[in-house]
């Protein structure tokens, strides 16, 4: 190997929770001997691949926490439990987990059977 290069991608959201992902790019010393100087579009596939996948990733779990709480009662619902999702981007589709969550218990308490007249 002649060459390696690591790209980190780091996000942070409001709540403080990070994510870190790392893509490796390789070049061998054939490959320069080659001519075959800077990034291919095999390799920019790549990064690109990586750095959608982190963001949806990312998004996904901010927005499943978000989603997360009541809004009766404003406490964290609890998580029936996990399926997965696919989700069309333009560099690649991307799998998140999905999280199914449990009736909260004071909202089911406060709702009321309408009478019948």
């Amino acid at each position: 190997m002649a060459v390696e290069w690591t790209i980190t991608i780091e996000s942070r959201n409001e709540f403080g929770d990070t994510c870190r992902k790392e893509v490796r790019i390789d070049k061998s010393c054939e490959s320069l001997f080659d001519g075959d100087i800077g990034l291919s579009i095999g390799d920019s596939k790549k990064i690109m691949a990586a750095l959608q996948n982190a963001v949806v990733t990312h998004e996904a779990e901010t927005y499943a926490l978000l989603r997360r709480v009541c809004l009766d009662c404003h406490t964290f619902r609890a998580v029936k439990d996990y399926t997965t999702r696919r989700i069309r981007t333009i560099f690649d589709t991307v799998e998140v987990r999905n999280p199914r969550w449990m009736l909260c218990r004071n909202a089911i308490q406060g709702w009321s059977v309408p009478s019948r007249r």
